[in-house]
């Protein structure tokens, strides 16, 4: 079965580099030419669902960039109909540096926010062409996300959080969120640990409720059940883009499962074959030839 899912958020260009190990300042590196490929939290989620499910909908902001063929032939790899935010507008692509230690697979990543926009697709025309059955927003482009989450609130739409940092629009987007699945760096204000974003996330009614801890198990709360989901034991080749692709694999398998747990305990296992191999790309193509498993 295919379902409809709809991805809000960030597009980026990723330029990653494979070294031995992290330099230290005022270093000159050489190493292999970069892997070159396109990124962001929405737009790998979107990658993901639309792998295990054939299509997904993804909307960003690219506009008239020197970089907008190649995020379109990326779209097309990967079969998510991406839909322009900027319309026409010129803007500067958000790039991402990113250093990877082939050891550890652990990466540091330099990027910045992505220019304001005034989008020239709204939410209301967005869900006229999608008609998605979830959403997945990473809060980037508040306006538009919060016009998106509102609307799905108002069909029974089931909104997941990607709660990768916390960011000032957060404050509203929580008032319309089924499902956030958070970072260790997702630390709404006064809060200091887990328990303090649980409990923070509780009193805002977030019913379903996840922290990913890297190579540590899950943490889970939801109405029916809380606990840990173990991850899997494996050689970590490189973690970019994990969390992103266990946003995207929860999606297709709660719509699938229309179970919590059982969703996230799936979608770990799809992050954690992720991390196995380089890059956020050529994995894809290998779960293609897996999708049957799941």
């Amino acid at each position: 079965m295919q379902y409809r899912g709809l991805f809000v958020g960030l597009t980026t260009i990723d330029i990653q580099y494979f070294v031995d190990s992290f330099p230290e300042s005022n270093k000159k590196v050489k190493t292999n030419p970069p892997e070159i490929l396109i990124g962001g939290p929405a737009t790998n989620a979107a990658a993901v669902f639309s792998v295990l499910n054939q299509g997904a909908f993804l909307a960003s902001s690219i506009g008239e960039s020197p970089f907008n063929s190649f995020c379109q032939n990326d779209f097309k790899n990967t079969e998510v109909s991406h839909f322009d935010l900027a319309g026409k507008q010129v803007l500067d692509p958000v790039i991402a540096s990113v250093v990877t230690s082939v050891n550890s697979g652990e990466r540091n990543i330099f990027t910045h926010n992505p220019n304001n926009i005034s989008p020239e697709l709204t939410a209301k025309e967005l869900f006229e062409n999608t008609n998605p059955e979830i959403l997945l927003l990473d809060s980037f482009y508040p306006k538009c996300s919060i016009e998106c989450a509102k609307i799905a609130k108002s069909k029974n739409i089931p909104v997941i959080m990607d709660g990768g940092s916390w960011k000032p629009q957060f404050d509203t987007l929580l008032n319309y969120t089924d499902v956030i699945i958070c970072s260790n760096d997702f630390i709404p204000p006064n809060c200091n640990n887990s328990k303090d974003v649980v409990d923070y996330l509780r009193k805002r009614e977030i019913k379903n409720i996840a922290i990913s801890r890297g190579e540590k198990s899950i943490l889970f709360y939801s109405t029916e059940s809380s606990g840990e989901i173990p991850v899997s034991k494996i050689n970590v080749i490189d973690t970019l883009g994990a969390g992103d692709f266990l946003h995207g694999a929860f999606c297709y398998f709660y719509l699938q499962e229309n179970d919590f747990r059982t969703a996230l305990t799936k979608a770990s296992e799809i992050a954690s074959f992720s991390c196995q191999h380089k890059g956020t790309r050529s994995w894809l193509k290998l779960l293609k030839n897996r999708v049957a498993l799941y």
